[in-house]
């Protein structure tokens, strides 16, 4: 955080293609170019983009930004590319401004136990949870 400024607040802007044929990924993966050959904008921070597990057709562009409050409103970087996209399809975009985050540490399987999971009982509910119990092989 820097004091100058203020307290930055971190948003998205999420730009949502659903197109009813393959999207040209080249044509994408071009306009994503043009970004890097400009001049970057003041509080950009990364762009991803990601394709639907499922359906091929489906394209989302997340735009990450951080500045300070009051500026969170769709971008000229985000309206071009809205605009470069609009004739393939069905388009969506958006803004969030992020309220909270949790930060996950993944556990490593050498210093990770297993966690006892409570039994149901008869009527559905969680009861105790019942100490596991060691089996030898012989």
């Amino acid at each position: 955080m820097n004091i100058e400024r203020g307290i930055d607040m971190k948003w998205v802007e999420i730009i949502t293609l659903r197109s009813p044929t393959r999207i040209n990924t080249q044509f994408v993966d071009e306009l994503l170019k043009q970004v890097d050959k400009s001049d970057t904008p003041k509080h950009l921070v990364k762009i991803r983009t990601y394709q639907h597990a499922i359906v091929e057709t489906d394209l989302s562009i997340h735009i990450y930004w951080e500045s300070e409050p009051g500026s969170q409103h769709k971008s000229p970087l985000g309206l071009e590319f809205s605009y470069a996209l609009k004739d393939m399809g069905l388009l969506n975009h958006s803004v969030w401004v992020e309220t909270s985050a949790l930060e996950f540490v993944p556990l490593s399987y050498a210093n990770s136990k297993p966690q006892d999971i409570p039994a149901l009982d008869r009527k559905g509910s969680a009861g105790q949870a019942r100490p596991r119990l060691a089996t030898k092989e012989g």
